[in-house]
């Protein structure tokens, strides 16, 4: 059981509205409304901004938190937006003092900072128009920036620092903030264990879309099927690391990555990876598994390139189950597993299989492929963002409940 993403933050919000209550309960000063308002929003910053800084840890046991690092990253997207957006109330807010106090131009300038910072960050136009490798490093910065935006507490008057209470809260989410982006940034490398692995074989299986087989050279990653892991490929010259899901099943000594062209670091696989490319592996990572699911009736909805998790859980599958797999494509040859799943799916009696091809046949209706089943099922969907959103949309009528709807989120940045 996970906490659900979206509950996160009105949950941080009331703990530490209630913080505040206790502190001007016990505080026996003169109250101001917009000290109290202003400097409520800048611990809150303070706060939001620690998880984010903690999520980008990649801890398991965060990661075990929002049931995937998947859904972590779209909850640190949010916190960014919320974040820049209670900073920003903060600092309109906030009374100003007619003093110069040192706090004030480092307040100034950690604001602009992280203001530019997060519209880079998460803002689509500008994600499109930047290369990954760039808005990384933007994004690195946003550890000194929040440094800087704490320090600046210590040189200008605050009631914060009249308050135990609300004080000791503000500064040990600073001090875990500030800690978990010196470990990201600086001790990472050393504590995370990273696996050395490199190309058996890369072939083209369509015109966009590469196979890359790995071979370990020391030690293996163990692994669930529907799992993914972060690779870095020593022959591209910027070295991103980026996350591909394994096709590939548990019990194979090799690795199957299907890689398909969507932006620069992936355009780069396409040309640059060989045989006998090395490549560091992190992970793994991920909680799309149907083996935990509530019911043993199972819908499996993919849309082009992820079909990939679904490749890594047919092998798994044992008789007590019964699933229904579609796999939604533009055109055949875009659908190079048709053969391997179609093989796999005939040796199991308990597995229907479709392949839709929506410029012959139209869109994949997931209703009338789920047939006489009811409400009573789980399904799993990993696809883009529109395919999702429609195939959600089209079940919920028949009564299936959101919690029994897995999916995996397409993009982390």
């Amino acid at each position: 059981m996970y906490v659900k993403a979206r509950i996160i933050f009105p949950i941080t919000f009331i703990l530490h509205g209630l913080l505040w209550h206790l502190s001007i309960q016990l505080f026996d000063g003169e109250i101001s409304i917009k000290s109290i308002i202003g400097e409520g929003l800048s611990s809150w910053v303070v706060t939001v901004f620690a998880f984010n800084f903690l999520m980008a840890t990649r801890a398991k046991w965060i990661e075990r938190i929002f049931g995937g690092l998947d859904k972590m990253y779209v909850v640190h997207r949010k916190g960014a937006i919320i974040g820049l957006v209670v900073l920003l109330l903060h600092f309109i807010i906030v009374p100003k003092a007619e003093e110069m106090y040192p706090g004030k131009p480092m307040a100034f300038f950690a604001f602009l900072l992280i203001l530019i910072g997060v519209i880079i960050s998460v803002a689509p136009p500008m994600k499109k128009k930047i290369r990954y490798a760039s808005w990384l490093k933007i994004h690195k910065t946003m550890g000194p920036i929040y440094t800087l935006g704490v320090l600046h507490s210590f040189f200008v008057p605050t009631m914060i620092s009249q308050m135990p209470v609300i004080r000791t809260y503000t500064y040990l989410f600073a001090f875990v903030g500030i800690g978990a982006w010196i470990y990201r940034a600086f001790l990472y490398g050393l504590f995370n264990k990273k696996y050395d692995y490199e190309v058996d074989s890369a072939n083209k299986l369509t015109k966009d879309t590469l196979e890359v087989k790995l071979k370990p050279t020391n030690g293996r990653m163990r692994f669930k099927p529907g799992q993914f892991a972060f690779l870095k490929f020593t022959s591209i010259e910027n070295k991103e690391i980026h996350p591909f899901t394994i096709s590939s099943h548990p019990s194979s000594e090799a690795l199957r990555f299907s890689i398909k062209a969507s932006g620069d670091y992936t355009q780069e696989i396409q040309e640059q990876v060989m045989t006998g490319t090395k490549v560091k592996l992190e992970g793994p990572f991920g909680m799309f598994d149907f083996t935990s699911a509530k019911y043993k009736d199972q819908l499996w909805l993919a849309g082009g390139i992820g079909i990939t998790p679904f490749l890594s859980f047919l092998r798994e599958v044992d008789n007590s189950y019964n699933i229904k797999l579609a796999w939604s494509v533009k055109k055949m040859d875009e659908a190079p597993y048709h053969e391997e799943i179609s093989r796999i799916s005939l040796q199991k009696e308990n597995m229907l299989y479709l392949l839709q091809e929506t410029e012959k046949d139209g869109f994949l209706d997931p209703v009338k492929f789920a047939g006489n089943w009811g409400k009573d099922i789980s399904v799993f969907i990993c696809g883009p963002l529109a395919l999702r959103t429609s195939f959600i949309k089209q079940l919920r009528p028949k009564g299936i409940s959101l919690k029994n709807i897995h999916f995996e989120e397409f993009s982390f940045r």
